[in-house]
């Protein structure tokens, strides 16, 4: 079942025609024949309008325009984005080639695509084409000469790493301590079906070698690893995953890595196909049942089907698991919405939310003790804390109730006390900017310790979602004061990555060099190591970096919600948009939504210290040599400046465009502003492939998106002079 229609305002276009926005967003990224079925015209007039509008031919690989299948392959969320709130379904899934199942696959199993997107279908009507009028021809030939001045030359979309590399390996274990990532391109939906040599490249693997990883995690299904008796149709190609998993291992092993597969488990069932197990039904809500874990077939099932993947795929590092989270593993896995539509189960509810989350990952445990027992279990206890309501005397009940042989892994800065520009909040997770580990976390590590468990600590290292596309954010010293905290409480081994983070830079080096000797470490001596001759410098640029991001406005609403995540990629309206901001996706007006519990005006206050003291950082950046580890570096500080400069002028666009007439001037330079950091942001795109992409969102925006919000500015600036007096 795909999400609900909803009718909401569209977003303005640049172009006189809908069709033509559609040929202008997916020409060259779609094959051309699928945007030919969609508009309902013959391929030759959609090149021929490609062309009008400043497109070169997609066949001729000028402009970065020649279509080769690789954004239908690998950044179709990217497309879905593009298109979201340009055509209906029907058209959406002819031009992605895509049924209902496959779209409903992508919606609901990529990560929350479906909340990210809003949680609906925004109401479209049919784009059909349908021949320019004069003036429309007139209008386009405008538009394509500000087009052709600004497309970049050249793109390198998805040319990350020497993928076809075929040096030599010889195999380094990095000693027993864990530094665990999220490997950068590994997909979040079903990536046992893909080749993994596209997205775990023997560059990428060689770079994580070198700077000290020694494992990678994954989303895993069991169902879909593991014959599944509940629905067997599940797991019909289980044989087909368990070999291209093996193939990965034997892979990541000749570079020393281990690969952690990311369990939520036991999973629930739809309600309507629980069928002959329905004895087994536990808490139910919108449809959906957790099988109850206090039923010995539950826990049977979990364990035979553990087992018999580590028996069987020789050689994986373990799980991770998650036991309180939005993807129920138990009855008691969340505290829900009071507005759902809970039934709880008559057994759980009598149980305490600890009982349930130890007794899944023990049983976890020994499945994997009998398989393998050199796999780990990495309990990650994001969750175990008053955040899901659970008392602090249950979280320390509950670790001391482990199975010895499980590791602990804590989210470092959980419940982290803040206070930024006199506004006091509580982090729950992701953030550099505020390096912990907190209180609670503290007491989690002691916990653990004394009940004589190894401890990890989930912390994000060169990115997080307070600011997600670009590789690394150059603030080596917030994180090096983060390493050094965590060593005070005896935890050297990491989690070093959400999804996003895991861009082989240099802060790995960093961490991996610190944690293998903590207290010999010597930061001036790694810059040096580093950045040579110009090392004194770029740790000075490097200090205001951290000056400043310590600024930045952190709370979970703008963390989610502000526009910084797409940045320039927000397209702008003069009227007002009414539709409500989404996670990491679309802004709109909404800033009251990203604003969280910050006053307007302190919001935009803490941004401009941050903006002020990156501003110099760069400056100091500027006096230094351009070897290649400096140019990205210097790319890195200016695309993430740029991210919080489009934050910081969207929020005041969005909140003088309430009142026009009195903010008339403060727009049009707002507008101007926003025009020039695209331009900026335009010119590395080009120059640095990885910019903008996150493996879980796929390219936040490409350069398409950048040349449309040119187009999109100079439109508005012409809207807001019009019948006005001279600004």
């Amino acid at each position: 079942m795909l999400l609900p229609i909803k009718k909401v305002p569209l977003p303005q276009e640049v172009f006189p025609r809908s069709w033509q926005t559609v040929i202008f967003r997916n020409y060259g990224l779609v094959s051309t024949d699928k945007i030919a079925k969609t508009l309902e015209c013959d391929v030759q007039i959609v090149e021929g309008e490609a062309k009008r509008m400043g497109l070169p031919d997609a066949r001729s690989g000028k402009q970065g325009v020649c279509y080769d299948g690789r954004w239908e392959k690998r950044g179709f969320i990217t497309l879905i984005r593009n298109n979201w709130y340009l055509l209906p379904y029907e058209q959406l899934k002819t031009l992605l080639d895509y049924d209902d199942d496959r779209l409903e696959f992508v919606l609901f199993k990529e990560d929350f695509l479906d909340v990210k997107l809003g949680n609906f279908k925004p109401e479209c009507p049919k784009v059909t084409y349908q021949p320019l009028t004069e003036a429309e021809k007139e209008q386009t030939e405008k538009l394509a000469e500000e087009i052709e001045k600004y497309l970049p030359a050249t793109t390198r979309a998805f040319e990350f790493f020497d993928e076809n590399s075929v040096e030599e390996i010889a195999c380094e274990q990095q000693g027993e301590t864990i530094r665990l990532i999220h490997g950068y391109l590994t997909p979040c939906g079903d990536a046992l079906v893909v080749d993994d040599e596209e997205y775990l490249p023997e560059g990428l693997l060689r770079e994580y070698q070198k700077q000290g990883i020694n494992g990678v995690w994954m989303h895993g299904l069991l169902s879909a690893l593991s014959p599944y008796p509940f629905d067997p149709t599940l797991s019909e190609e289980y044989p087909l995953r368990r070999k291209n998993l093996q193939k990965l291992v034997d892979r990541c092993a000749k570079y020393g890595i281990k690969v952690y597969l990311y369990f939520n488990e036991p999973r629930f069932l739809p309600v309507d196909k629980i069928g002959k197990y329905a004895h087994l039904q536990g808490t139910t809500w919108n449809g959906k049942a957790c099988l109850c874990f206090e039923k010995e077939e539950v826990r049977q099932y979990l364990y035979t089907a553990m087992k018999d993947l580590f028996s069987n795929v020789k050689g994986l590092g373990g799980v991770i698991t998650i036991t309180m989270s939005e993807n129920p593993t138990h009855c008691n896995w969340a505290v829900l919405d009071e507005n759902t539509d809970v039934q709880q189960c008559p057994i759980c509810s009598r149980l305490p939310a600890y009982k349930s989350a130890v007794a899944v990952n023990n049983v976890i445990a020994k499945a994997l003790r009998d398989a393998d027992e050199n796999a780990k279990v990495l309990a990650y206890l994001w969750g175990w804390t008053s955040y899901m309501g659970w008392k602090k005397e249950e979280t320390q009940q509950a670790i001391r109730e482990l199975d010895k042989d499980i590791l602990a892994v804590c989210v470092s800065e959980c419940e982290l006390a803040i206070e930024k520009g006199g506004v006091k909040s509580k982090i729950i997770d992701y953030s550099i900017s505020n390096p912990g580990p907190s209180e609670i976390t503290k007491f989690m590590f002691q916990t653990a310790q004394e009940a004589g468990l190894r401890c990890l600590a989930k912390i994000q290292t060169n990115n997080s979602w307070e600011n997600s596309a670009m590789p690394y954010l150059p603030v080596y010293d917030l994180v090096l004061k983060h390493l050094q905290n965590l060593n005070e409480c005896g935890v050297n081994e990491y989690m070093l990555t959400w999804t996003l983070g895991g861009y082989p830079s240099p802060m790995l080096d960093m961490v991996a060099e610190y944690s293998q000797a903590p207290n010999a470490f010597n930061i001036e001596k790694w810059y040096e190591k580093q950045y040579g001759k110009d090392a004194a410098k770029t740790h000075e640029a490097v200090r205001y970096f951290c000056k400043g991001f310590e600024e930045y406005p952190f709370n979970i609403n703008p963390l989610y919600y502000a526009p910084k995540t797409m940045g320039c990629a927000n397209l702008w309206s003069l009227q007002p948009q009414e539709n409500n901001s989404t996670m990491v996706c679309f802004a709109f007006d909404d800033y009251e939504t990203w604003l969280g519990d910050y006053p307007y005006e302190v919001y935009v206050s803490q941004y401009e210290k941050l903006l002020s003291a990156w501003e110099q950082g760069i400056k100091t950046l500027s006096q230094t040599d351009d070897s290649p580890l400096l140019k990205e570096l210097k790319i890195c500080a200016e695309t993430a400046y740029i991210h919080f400069k489009s934050d910081y002028l969207q929020t005041k666009f969005s909140h003088h465009k309430r009142e026009m007439e009195k903010y008339k001037e403060e727009i049009f330079a707002i507008l101007q502003e926003e025009e020039d950091i695209t331009k900026r942001l335009l010119s590395f795109v080009g120059l640095m492939p990885a910019i903008g992409f996150e493996t879980s969102n796929h390219y936040f925006y490409n350069d398409r998106n950048l040349v449309e919000k040119i187009l999109q500015t100079q439109m508005l600036k012409c809207e807001l002079k019009k019948g006005k007096e001279p600004l």
